[in-house]
């Protein structure tokens, strides 16, 4: 089963989406073998879709552990911005 979704983190500047989007795209290397997610920032928002062919915990598993890492990125950027 293909399981999809698509996330958008709106910022105040372009600045902090890029700041972000660079933060945590090195974490999605270690994404599972039959998971793909692509990342891109435009404006002031940060695109994010992933796409799995893997079982649904397993996407879940992962759509979760990169809405933590956005979400530690995003509080390092209220902390420098």
């Amino acid at each position: 089963m293909r399981s999809e979704i698509s996330i958008r983190c709106e910022y105040t500047s372009p600045r902090i989406a890029v700041g972000v989007l660079m933060a945590v795209s090195p974490d999605n290397k270690d994404a599972p073998r039959d998971t793909k997610i692509e990342m891109r920032a435009e404006g002031c928002a940060l695109l994010v879709n992933i796409a799995s062919d893997a079982d649904l915990p397993s996407f879940l598993r992962t759509v979760d552990d990169l809405l933590l890492c956005l979400q530690a990125a995003e509080k390092a950027a209220d902390g420098v911005s």
